[in-house]
Formats: structure tokens, C-alpha cells, sequence
């Protein structure tokens, strides 16, 4: 379980992020929502601890449970595509088990025809689909992720959400996940989490929150969306 607890963060004098109080139980899917700058980020930098807060905490819980943390800016390492898996991989790992770990990833995440092809050259989709096989080719108990489908394309975005729902229920992870798109949010969250200049303006079910938004600001947010 994580508990978040009077979480305050600021720049200068301004607050831009306020949380209260927030649980999150283990094996939620959450996915925050909400427009530039209304704290998605900020947020998930102070879960994984790579921006302390000004006030309150982030409790995690389970130990000894470890949150993994993935930027919107995903990055490739100067190696091939298959090294770059490899490098994820526990050292102790048999060869046949390597092989096998990596070829399903870079199958699952439609990485087969880069393998070859250093990390560092890829276009942005591509890298994100390499951060995020990276990230999963082995379990997982916690997974904050910033955006990680900003760059894909449509085939990449639906890959993408695939491989995060099946990964979570299989292995019973627990993911907190930064989105713009409503669409993500209800084909992959067990909640939803609709942020407005660093407060929770909406909490609930994605049949709740974006098919029937309470606040004039959350319809308005989800009618931006809505096609």
C-alpha cells in the first residue's frame, strides 16, 4: 500500500501541489490526468524520491517494496536494442533464459527488426517502446510512469497499453501513470485521479470520472478529449 500524506510542493512562493491525503492499494491501477502543469509529474518525481516534497511524506508500505520510476523522456542506451534489453536482466541469469526473456520483448513491444539497431538512433516512439520493454522484462512491484506512450503512434500507443494491463495483472503491480488521454486512462485504470493546479479536483472509477465528470472543469477537460 502507499499513502500519501499532506504532500505539499513549491516554486518560490506558489503551491503547485497539494495532496492532502491519498491511499493507493496494492495491485491499483491509478492514472492521473489533467492539463500542462497541473502537477501529473511533479507529483510521480516525489513518489519515485527524485524531488524531495516541502511537507508530508509518501509512505510506501510493503516493504521491502521499490517503486520503479520512468520519465516522459525516455532515452536509449549507445548499444544495440537486444543489449540494451540484456542490461536489465539479473547478471546470475542463464543464457537460454536471456534469450527467451529478450526475444519476448522485443516480439511483444515490436522491437524485432531494431534489435540490431543502437538504442541512441531511434525515433521517439521507438525509444519508448525500448525504455518501457526495459523496464519490464522482469517483475515489478511498484511502476510510476510519466506519459509513457507521449511519442507513440497509434499501433505503438495500442502495444503500449497492452503489454502495461497484462504485465499488471500478471505480476500484481501496482501503477501510478501520468496520461493526457482520457481513452488510456479508461482502457487501462482500476481509478483515476483528476488533477487541477496540483489538487485532486476528481477521484474515482473511469466510468465515473470520464464518462460523468462532477466538477464544470473536469467536463470540460473530458469534452476536449471526447470525439
Amino acid at each position: 500500500m502507499i499513502t500519501v500524506d499532506s504532500l505539499k510542493k513549491y516554486a518560490g512562493n506558489r503551491l503547485i501541489l497539494n495532496i492532502p491525503a491519498l491511499t493507493i492499494e496494492k495491485g491499483e491501477r491509478i492514472m492521473l490526468i489533467g492539463a500542462n502543469g497541473s502537477g501529473k509529474t511533479t507529483f510521480l518525481r516525489i513518489m519515485a524520491g527524485a524531488l524531495e516534497p516541502d511537507g508530508g511524506k509518501v509512505i510506501y508500505s510493503d516493504e521491502p517494496s521499490k517503486p520503479y520510476y520512468l520519465p516522459q523522456h525516455s532515452y536509449g542506451f549507445s548499444m544495440s536494442v537486444y543489449k540494451n534489453l540484456q542490461t536489465a536482466l539479473p547478471r546470475e541469469s542463464g543464457k537460454d533464459e536471456k534469450y527467451k526473456a529478450i526475444a519476448g520483448m522485443l516480439e511483444l513491444f515490436d522491437l524485432e527488426h531494431l534489435a540490431k539497431k543502437r538504442g541512441s538512433r531511434l525515433s521517439g516512439g521507438e525509444t519508448q517502446r525500448l525504455a518501457l520493454a526495459r523496464l519490464l522484462i522482469t517483475p515489478k512491484s511498484i511502476l510510476l510512469l510519466d506519459e509513457p506512450a507521449s511519442a507513440a503512434d497509434i499501433g505503438g500507443n495500442d502495444l503500449i497499453e497492452t503489454a502495461l494491463l497484462d504485465f499488471c495483472k500478471k505480476n500484481g503491480t501496482t501503477l501510478v501513470m501520468a496520461t493526457h488521454s482520457p481513452k488510456q486512462a479508461l482502457n487501462i485504470a482500476t481509478r483515476v485521479i483528476l488533477l487541477q493546479g496540483g489538487e485532486i479536483a476528481e477521484c474515482g472509477t473511469p466510468e465515473e470520472l470520464i464518462k460523468r465528470p462532477q466538477t464544470e472543469w473536469g467536463k470540460r477537460f473530458i469534452d476536449h478529449w471526447r470525439v
